[in-house]
């Protein structure tokens, strides 16, 4: 059935903050988490905040692919800035009705059993030792540009009404592993695409390939009610996952084309990772398991090659016409490896986007997979996150041991955080019956105690029994976050009122 983009919702793009659906430009970011000191400074200073518009993005976006087309090499400015409050900064500033038993009214600190995370009193930022009312996202090609832009925006805080009580810096990685985390596999990888259109006619996310409910090949189109609130979302129970399903309708009206942000920080240890998969590979008995260097398990714990192949299309070697960029990197699905013998269902791609897997099934039926399907698409976060911290050092690998802060500041956006992240983080990445029974943790974001399991897969022989049994720590450490809302802009003018 060919596309009606008629259909689909058109985006007051000038309305809604820019990172939600499309993304602040950014090589460089910082988090800048404040309090609220002064409410009526606060206001004055919320009346006049310059914030970046979907609009923007979009027109930064097309700068930038313009100035690429005419061979410049240059880095054009791309200042952004985007704000979001926690529950208790929205009441602060006077919104009435918000819902307190909800995961967003209580905070992150709140849902750390389900969510496997550590004691919130040990947490190194943010919940109960370091409240906040909110955080200022401010992106742009440079440090200097984002430093430029808390100058000219933000300050000073004392005569704006807020405090300053940390900031978080993320940076992309340098060329070539550019976009790429730092256990050096590219990240990003498998965004969702979002059906709706940013003109009469103009589709945000346009059909680029033969099959009119994707993007890209693999991507599947998305009703946008899964990231911003006023939108039809996903069917969880539809009879596949293109079934449009009930209106995401926000907790009160001033949320209305905003949605909820997810930030954590997350620490990674990079020398022991690599280690340990050494050590792992090594240790894999040949006779009894298909053996597996240390490139290969790696990939096998992440789903992809560094490079971004999914193992589902390079189940032994990395192949870098299926890597990404290349229009072939999301052109998959898990149908095909029921009985994961390429690709672990532990793996981490596999984990948290089960794409067409079936729960505790590995010969289901073709209704059963279309169910199946859209139910996981009810889950998919929009992901914005970045990495932080230096690169790694020589001794660092030489050694095998951490010493500088390195990982990733996650974040990401949806519209229900129960159903949502932490859905897919207690439900998928911690289970160890997920999708299949004896599949084992998610060995990247997994949390939970030590020796976490781990199934792996048997490539070569393409026998389930020659599965090596592993078991792996943590490598990921989460050290503290927090529950967001990101309002529209015209919502954002209210709050100055």
């Amino acid at each position: 059935m060919v596309r009606d983009i008629s259909a689909e919702p058109l985006f007051p793009t000038t309305d809604i903050q820019g990172d939600i659906l499309v993304g602040l430009l950014k090589k460089s970011e910082k988090w800048v988490f404040f309090r609220i000191q002064d409410t009526e400074k606060f206001r004055v200073f919320l009346r006049g905040l310059e914030i970046t518009s979907m609009q923007d993005c979009l027109d930064q976006r097309a700068a930038v692919a313009a100035g690429r087309a005419a061979g410049s090499t240059g880095l054009l400015p791309t200042p952004g800035l985007n704000i979001a409050f926690t529950r208790a900064g929205l009441e602060t500033l006077g919104v009435d009705g918000l819902v307190q038993d909800s995961e967003f009214g209580r905070g992150m600190a709140a849902s750390s059993a389900r969510l496997a995370d550590p004691d919130p009193r040990g947490w190194d930022i943010l919940g109960p030792n370091e409240p906040v009312d909110g955080v200022f996202l401010v992106a742009g090609a440079t440090e200097a540009e984002v430093n430029g832009t808390i100058a000219l925006r933000l300050a000073p805080p004392a005569a704006n009404g807020w405090s300053h009580v940390r900031t978080e810096t993320g940076t992309v990685r340098p060329d070539p592993v550019a976009g790429h985390e730092h256990f050096g596999y590219a990240d990003g990888v498998s965004q969702p695409a979002v059906r709706g259109r940013i003109a009469p006619g103009v589709p945000l996310d346009p059909t680029l390939g033969p099959d009119q409910d994707q993007a890209d090949p693999g991507r599947d189109l998305l009703w946008p009610g899964e990231f911003l609130f006023g939108y039809p979302g996903q069917d969880p129970f539809g009879a596949d996952f293109t079934v449009q399903g009930t209106v995401a309708e926000p907790p009160v009206e001033l949320m209305r084309n905003g949605a909820f942000l997810v930030f954590r920080r997350l620490a990674q240890q990079v020398p022991e990772f690599d280690v340990a998969v050494k050590e792992a590979a090594a240790a894999i008995d040949p006779a009894a398991s298909d053996a597996a260097s240390a490139d290969l398990l790696g990939a096998q714990m992440v789903g992809r090659w560094k490079s971004g192949a999914a193992l589902i299309n390079a189940p032994r070697h990395d192949d870098p016409t299926v890597a990404d960029g290349t229009p072939g990197v999301n052109a998959f699905e898990f149908g095909g490896d029921r009985e994961a013998l390429a690709c672990p269902w532990a793996a981490h791609i596999r984990k948290a986007y089960p794409r067409d897997d079936v729960r505790h099934d590995t010969s289901p039926a073709e209704d059963e997979v279309a169910g199946a399907e859209a139910f996981t698409q009810s889950h998919r976060m929009m992901r914005r996150g970045i990495a932080f911290g230096p690169e790694l050092t020589a001794d660092e690998a030489l050694d095998g041991e951490t010493v500088e802060q390195r990982g990733l500041l996650f974040a990401c956006y949806v519209t229900d955080i129960d159903d949502q992240f932490e859905f897919v983080q207690a439900a998928w990445v911690n289970a160890d019956d997920f999708s299949q029974p004896g599949s084992g943790v998610d060995p990247i974001i997994g949390q939970g105690g030590a020796g976490l399991p781990f199934l792996g897969a048997a490539p070569f022989s393409k026998q389930a029994g020659r599965k090596p049994q592993l078991g792996f720590d943590r490598f990921v450490h989460m050290q503290g976050g927090e529950y967001f809302f990101a309002p529209s802009i015209p919502a954002i003018s209210e709050l100055g009122k």
